[in-house]
Parts: structure tokens; C-alpha cells; sequence
């Protein structure tokens, strides 16, 4: 069992230090430049031209994974980190560290191509790493269905949050509540992670 949890650690550091980064720059011209260089922008990852006049961007492509690292408040990063925290653990323990970051990663590209292929036209940024920990989630369900989770400091089983977390997106989606928040994105990770985790990991999940 991987106790000291290499990945996990490491993505949350990587989390922080980019938000520490984000907090030096001022709230203007700085700041919007770090968010269209580095946010996964879906116009431009569709290939459709975007004004952008004066801004370096990297490869649309390449933004699927810097955009995973970037949150936009306090609030944001501290909800995301205890989630990485809390299932990261879970899934590194027990499948080891590089399928942990392959899930991790994978589910983030995921959950950006789900977002942007519904909504190609979209010049809102996405960012942070809520689609990526939708898939950590997914594989921690998968792991232990009948294990107890806290959801909003409320405990229940493991089942019962995932139905929680599939009704309340399909209402946020349908109803367009939280109109700045990227559902899609959330729904594509979870998704990315069922994929990848039945993919990397067959025997494991079909024994639980």
C-alpha cells in the first residue's frame, strides 16, 4: 500500500504554488493575460479565431492540462484541494501512483473535451480541477460502492453520494443554475474516470 502518496501530494502542491503565483498578479491586464495563456479557452481549442491580439498563447491543445492547475479564488482551490485530498488518497493507495495521475489527468482532458465540444463556441475560460477530481471521484466509487463519504459535511454512503452528484448536475445543467460554472466539464471527468479506471484497473474494481 502507497502510504506516502507521491502524486497526490504533488498535485496538490502544484495547485497551491500556481495560486500563489495568481495572487501576485494584479487583478487587470496581468491577470487576464494568465488566464487566456493559460485557461482552456473552447473557441480556440475548436480552432475558430478568438481576439487575442498581444497574448503569447501556448498550443489550445496543451491548455486541456494547464488549466487543471488554475483556480480563480480562496474558495475554488480550498474546495478542490480537500476533494483531491480526501479521494486522491483512496485511489493512489489503492492503484498506485502512476494510474492514479494517468486517471487524474485523463479525466481533466476528458472533462475539457466534453465541455468544449458541446459548447465550441464558448470564449469563457475554464479552469480548475473540478473535472479531473470528478474521475478521482468516480474511481474511488468504484473501489468502494458501499463505503461512507462525507458530501457537504454530510455523511452517507458512497452510492447514495454518486446519485446525489448525477441528479444535482442534471438539474444545474438543465435548469442553467450557476451559469459560471462549468457542469459540463464536471459530467465529462466523471465520466473519464469510469472509462479509465475500468480501463487501468478490470480485476480490481469487478473483485469489490
Amino acid at each position: 500500500m502507497n502510504r506516502t502518496l507521491p502524486v497526490t501530494l504533488t498535485l496538490l502542491l502544484a495547485c497551491v504554488s500556481v495560486f500563489l503565483y495568481e495572487l501576485t498578479l494584479n487583478e487587470g491586464d496581468e491577470f487576464r493575460r494568465f488566464l487566456i495563456r493559460y485557461a482552456l479557452i473552447p473557441r480556440l481549442l475548436m480552432g475558430d479565431p478568438v481576439d487575442v491580439t498581444g497574448i503569447d498563447l501556448l498550443p489550445a491543445p496543451l491548455t486541456l492540462l494547464t488549466s487543471l492547475f488554475v483556480h480563480a479564488d480562496t474558495a475554488h482551490l480550498v474546495v478542490n484541494m480537500i476533494v483531491l485530498i480526501s479521494f486522491g488518497a483512496i485511489v493512489e493507495r489503492a492503484l498506485g501512483s502512476w494510474k492514479m495521475a494517468l486517471i487524474y489527468l485523463t479525466s481533466g482532458v476528458s472533462g475539457g473535451m466534453v465541455f468544449s465540444v458541446i459548447d465550441p463556441n464558448s470564449i469563457t475560460p475554464v479552469i480548475g480541477a473540478s473535472g479531473a477530481l470528478s474521475g478521482i471521484f468516480a474511481t474511488a466509487f468504484l473501489l468502494d460502492p458501499r463505503g461512507k463519504i462525507f458530501l457537504i459535511f454530510i455523511p452517507m454512503p458512497f452510492w447514495l453520494g454518486m446519485v446525489v452528484f448525477v441528479i444535482a448536475h442534471a438539474i444545474f445543467i438543465a435548469s442553467g443554475w450557476g451559469a459560471g460554472i462549468a457542469w459540463l466539464a464536471h459530467v465529462g471527468g466523471l465520466l473519464g474516470g469510469f472509462v479509465m479506471s475500468a480501463m487501468l484497473a478490470p480485476r480490481l474494481l469487478a473483485s469489490r
